[in-house]
Formats: C-alpha cells, structure tokens, sequence
C-alpha cells in the first residue's frame, strides 16, 4: 500500500495509512495489519481519533453551490487574462532582446572603426613614416646628387626629354 522510499516520513505514512483505513481502500489483509496494530499501539489509535474528528469536521462544513456552467466560463476566462499577460511579457522580453542586441552590434561597429582609426593613426606616425614617404628620393638619390638645378629635375619630372622616363636611373 504504502512505499517507504516515496515517503521517508513516518508520520506522513502513518496518516495515509490511516486515511485509506478511513476511506475503505485497503485490502483485507492490510486492514486487518492496521486493526491490529490499533489494539495495540496507543499513538496509532489517538491519530486516527484526530483523522476522524477532522473527516467529521469536513463533512459538517456547508456544500458550496456551483453553477458549473458559470464556474468554468469564470476559469475560462481567467486563464484566457493569464494566457494574455504571458504573451504580453513575451513581447515585451523579446523586444527588449531585439533592442540589446542591436546596441550591441552598434557598439561593436563603433568599436571596431575606433579601433580601425587607432591603428591608422598608429601606423602613420611610426618614425619609419618620414623614409616611406621620402621612398623616391632615396631610392634616386646618386642622380639627385649629380644634378645642380631644382628646375632641370621639374622638366624632366614633365617628361619634356624625349627617350627618357622619370624612372629611369
């Protein structure tokens, strides 16, 4: 009847014993095991004086007239008001969701160009900066050195010699 793996509890299995004593649920031989243990065990027998007084109590208290009719539509409709108030905050958490997730890459975008800017700035203004940007002059510098007129490198950077490129060394 009882399982006292399901119940570690004794008294708790004391009172559903007890209780399907009450109700006649028990099978002859488990009914018999709790008579005999009434006529024997005094803490048994003044429980189930309490269990029975209270089974009393319960059958003189007044029946409550349900309109079934009534009592269903009145539950219907609040599980139809509770079924609403989820799906509203279910919305409401999923755009607050939608709202953070679209911060986020925002940020992350901002981040990622700051970054981007960071680096930019980094690279230019590395010392090595000046001998890039003067590249040219030095790749060209034994020519540079031969020549006595700024004007004379101006005409041939123009390509007005004939036969003859401004890469050529």
């Amino acid at each position: 009847m009882t399982d006292p793996t399901a119940h570690p509890d004794e008294k708790t299995e004391m009172d559903e014993l007890l209780a399907a004593y009450l109700d006649n649920e028990l099978t002859e031989t488990e009914r018999s095991l709790v008579e005999t243990r009434l006529a024997e065990d005094e803490t048994f027998r003044s429980r189930l004086d309490e269990l029975d007084r209270a089974w009393d109590m319960l059958d003189a208290l007044p029946k409550a007239d349900l309109d079934d009719e009534k009592f269903v539509r009145t539950t219907v409709e609040m599980i139809t008001v509770a079924a609403s108030q989820e799906i509203q905050q279910y919305e409401q958490q999923k755009k607050r969701t939608a709202v953070v997730r679209q911060l986020g890459i925002a940020l992350g975008i901002v981040a990622l160009v700051g970054m981007g800017y960071m680096l930019t700035q980094w690279r230019l203004t590395r010392p090595d900066r000046v001998l890039v940007e003067n590249l040219p002059v030095i790749e060209n510098v034994d020519e540079l050195e031969r020549v006595d007129n700024i004007e004379f490198l101006t005409l041939r950077k123009e390509g007005l010699f004939t036969g003859e490129t401004s890469d050529e060394s």
